[in-house]
């Protein structure tokens, strides 16, 4: 069955940054900017993705502090358990109270190396263990169409899910080179990326994923990135400050349905 969601999700990806005492007060500080009941009653939901460090923080002051939060990891082991010195297994981050996990950001396949199969493993052990995966696609270069390299990316992960299985995962477009930069894709470019990503994963796999956008979003550029046909939004740098990511907040809470 499709899981039921809010209009948008806004996800902030926090990469290596924020020890266990900045996440505390970022979530302290969120908690005087976004009341609980203001945060749950939006039509949007807001997720964190700490460092795997700070994520107990998180889960212990999210709920001392009543901020509506979901949480999430930036990645996820593609086994279940064993002789794996330095990853961490999906049952792990369950246990933490995540309910998301990034598969196969741009950084990760760039520095981790990442094989087909390992991001498979990783979706399917997400999945087992009651997270959603969120996949990440997006192409190396600026120029040129690009539709195609995005979409072969996300075939090669869901050639490998069972039916069930497909429904769970959202799909992120983040084009490489907008990452960590000061320039966003353009909502043209977004929106032709959301349609060429729902028509191929229908068209082969009788998939209807969520699709993310995330590329230097901040609160300068979400009003022009709203009604593109997305499901949210993953956020970087902008994430890092709660007055930031409160302001993004506010700017999908007025335009709530618009996906």
């Amino acid at each position: 069955m499709t899981q039921t969601c809010p209009p948008w999700l806004l996800a902030a990806n926090w990469k290596m940054n924020m020890d266990h005492l900045q996440t505390l007060e970022f979530i302290r500080e969120l908690s005087i900017l976004m009341p609980e009941k203001e945060a749950e009653n939006s039509g949007v939901e807001m997720a964190i993705f700490p460092p795997f460090t700070s994520l107990r923080t998180a889960q212990v002051f999210s709920t001392s502090y009543q901020v509506a939060l979901s949480l999430g990891a930036q990645d996820v082991s593609p086994h279940p358990s064993g002789a794996f010195t330095g990853e961490v297994s999906a049952s792990m981050l369950a246990r933490l109270g995540c309910k998301y996990v990034l598969v196969g950001h741009s950084e990760s396949r760039k520095n981790h190396h990442e094989t087909r199969e390992e991001l498979v493993g990783k979706a399917k052990n997400a999945i087992a263990s009651q997270m959603t995966p969120i996949l990440c696609v997006g192409e190396e270069e600026k120029g040129g169409e690009g539709m195609e390299e995005i979409c072969s990316q996300a075939e090669e992960v869901f050639c490998d899910l069972g039916k069930e299985e497909r429904e769970k995962v959202i799909v992120s477009y983040e084009p490489v080179w907008a990452i960590g930069s000061s320039v966003t894709a353009s909502p043209q470019r977004i929106s032709r990326a959301a349609s060429a990503l729902k028509a191929d994963l229908f068209k082969k796999f009788g998939a209807s994923p969520r699709i993310l956008y995330g590329g230097s979003v901040n609160e300068g550029n979400i009003e022009s990135l709203k009604g593109l046909g997305l499901g949210g939004f993953l956020v970087g740098r902008a994430s890092l400050s709660p007055a930031e990511f409160t302001a993004i907040f506010r700017c999908l809470e007025k335009g709530k349905g618009l996906a």
